[in-house]
């Protein structure tokens, strides 16, 4: 016998040329597993030849037919196609053809699937349901499944079925050899009204973006949509709409009821805002800077350098190693995108170091000052340095140098920046001593701390210049006036003076009181200005023989007890005011 040479990389094999192949029933496309040989109508099987010569060639016969364009190892074999099937097998190893051990294909008929409806009973509009009846027919036990819609309704699976919804209904139906069938579509208008759900996979949109709403599907169905109460365009199951507002939908069968959905408020998301934090804008050969990106919700971030993809997915922060610029593009939890503004990041030498202006101080009491500097990261030392805070409290009077010192990976990226910051001494305001002013008289003030200096005069009322620092205070009523002095180096020092303004009294020191007509009484001039004044009239032995507190009081007549006093001097008291002014003095008492 003569042998065939092989290549060393294919497997020795011989020709067995008396054995017939054998046929395997399998699944399509799934030739391990196994399948029956009994098919249901218009279903598949495949066909598998088995134990064959290699490089054979394959006719496939049906009944002793040869069945066209059927020349591989596999034949798919649809379910109305019963019958005996063999393969004959033709190898150049081979004299004569092989044919395969036959199989018969055997077809069971699907079952026949017809469904009826009884009349709707029930309450228009309101409830009420249509008996499904099926009418079907096929090989076994037959098994029932009931669809709304082209979906199965769940227990649905006895042969009759009170429909409660309006819609299209089928049934399919399973027999004893698992063959199925569906019926035709059979529209079913009941009582009841129909669902009118409304949804949605996110209840807001994007700018630029729309969001769908979906209500309950049926093919029967009408439906109308509304908009903060006002109908809008759409006669179908959904709608796109892209702008906010309340929408609702009504929903109309073929029964003429009607049901208006649920609400759902859409809303337009804002954009969010990034932005792009950086240690510096300044990197060294062999050196990397750290950007993060900063805001709300941010769920996913695409970093890009000069427009180029540089780095996606989840970390909002990106190690720069080279200078260019970058940005940030980013998606928040809304499902919303915004981009950051650039960042150039520059390729130096050294780095440059700086550090935020500090202003002077005037006096330990003023407030702290937070210090800055960049690149960020570095460090602040000095006296009345306590992290990133110059306490002027901390460090007291006089002149003070705050240090800010950055340390990087390499040495171009290390620097230092230094400033001298003054506490000085907080200046001092003096107004003196609280003043008396005759009413219609003015007073100058001297509050001068020096040109630097501005001034803020309060109440402006009776002041000639809220804003110099002396003024002229011309009141009309006892008046307490601040002033504020604001100096350079934050400097503020503060005084306030009281303005007692009165009007003078004329008090005669005699009176005749002979029933005349002239000087009957004691008549004091200006009193008038001060009705709460308290007068008091005393004799020699210092008994109070007159007290008037009440300008609308008669005024001293001469007289006590409702007797004539004697001739004679008395001493009075009068009081203008509480914490106003006093006058003492003598009147002479004439007959």
């Amino acid at each position: 016998m003569a042998l065939k040479l092989l290549h060393a990389h294919e497997p020795t094999r011989f020709a067995d040329c008396t054995t017939p192949p054998t046929l395997f029933v399998s699944k399509v496309k799934r030739p391990s597993i196994a399948s029956s040989t009994t098919v249901c109508q218009d279903s598949l099987v495949q066909l598998n030849l088995r134990n064959y010569p290699q490089g054979s060639t394959f006719t496939w016969q049906k009944g002793g037919t040869d069945i066209p364009n059927a020349a591989d190892s596999v034949l798919v074999v649809r379910g109305n196609q019963s019958g005996t099937y063999h393969c004959i097998v033709r190898s150049p190893l081979c004299s004569l053809p092989i044919v395969s051990t036959p199989l018969v294909i055997t077809t069971n008929s699907k079952p026949l699937v017809s469904i009826s409806a009884g009349n709707p009973i029930g309450i228009p509009c309101k409830e009420g349901t249509i008996k499904l009846t099926s009418n079907s027919s096929g090989n076994g036990t037959l098994k029932y499944q009931w669809y709304f819609e082209n979906q199965p309704i769940p227990s649905a699976t006895s042969n009759v079925f009170d429909a409660i919804e309006t819609g299209v209904y089928t049934l399919k139906v399973v027999d004893g050899f698992d063959c199925a069938n569906v019926s035709g579509a059979l529209t079913a208008i009941t009582y009841t009204p129909p669902k009118a759900d409304l949804s949605t996979s996110r209840a807001g949109f994007c700018k630029g973006e729309k969001v769908t709403l979906k209500a309950t599907q049926g093919r029967t169905y009408l439906y109308r949509w509304l908009r903060d109460g006002q109908e809008i365009s759409g006669i179908k199951d959904s709608i796109s709409v892209a702008q906010t507002g309340t929408y609702t939908v009504k929903v109309t069968s073929p029964n003429g009821c009607t049901t208006e959905s649920n609400q759902i408020s859409v809303v337009q998301y804002d954009d969010p805002v990034v932005s792009i934090t950086s240690p510096g804008n300044q990197i060294c050969p062999g050196g990397t800077l750290v950007l993060k990106a900063q805001g709300k919700d941010l769920k996913t971030f695409e970093w890009k350098k000069e427009g180029k993809i540089a780095q996606s997915g989840v970390k909002s922060d990106f190690t720069v190693t080279q200078a260019g610029s970058y940005t940030v593009t980013v998606k928040d939890t809304n499902r919303c995108f915004s981009t950051s503004k650039s960042i150039d990041i520059e390729l130096v030498t050294k780095i440059e170091t700086t550090l935020t202006p500090i202003p002077n101080f005037c006096g330990t009491t003023s407030a702290p000052f937070r210090l800055t500097g960049t690149p960020t990261g570095g460090s602040f030392s000095g006296k009345g340095v306590m992290g990133d805070i110059f306490d002027p409290q901390l460090a007291g009077l006089g002149q003070h140098t705050v240090s800010y010192s950055v340390k990087g990976s390499v040495a171009c990226m290390n620097g230092e920046s230094r400033q001298d910051v003054i506490v000085s001494p907080p200046p001092q305001l003096d107004l003196g001593a609280d003043k008396d002013l005759i009413k219609g008289g003015s007073i100058a003030f001297n509050a001068d701390l020096g040109p630097d200096y501005r001034y803020e005069w309060s109440p402006s009322t009776g002041v000639s210049d809220i804003a110099s620092p002396t003024p002229t205070m011309s009141p009309l009523k006892s008046t307490k006036y601040v002033v504020k002095a604001i100096g350079p180096s934050r400097c503020v020092a503060t005084d306030s003076i009281y303005i007692t303004v009165f009007t003078p009294l004329y008090i005669p020191d005699v009176f005749s009181p002979n029933k005349d007509g002239v000087n009957d009484t004691w008549e004091i001039k200006g009193l008038e200005d001060y009705p709460d004044a308290q007068i008091s009239v005393y004799n020699r032995w210092g008994e109070l023989i007159y007290h008037r507190h009440q300008v609308s009081l008669d005024s001293f007549d001469g007289n006590w007890n409702g007797n004539p006093l004697p001739i004679g001097v008395y001493t009075y008291h009068i009081l203008t005011e509480p914490k106003g002014q006093v006058y003492r003095g003598f009147v002479n008492l004439l007959r």
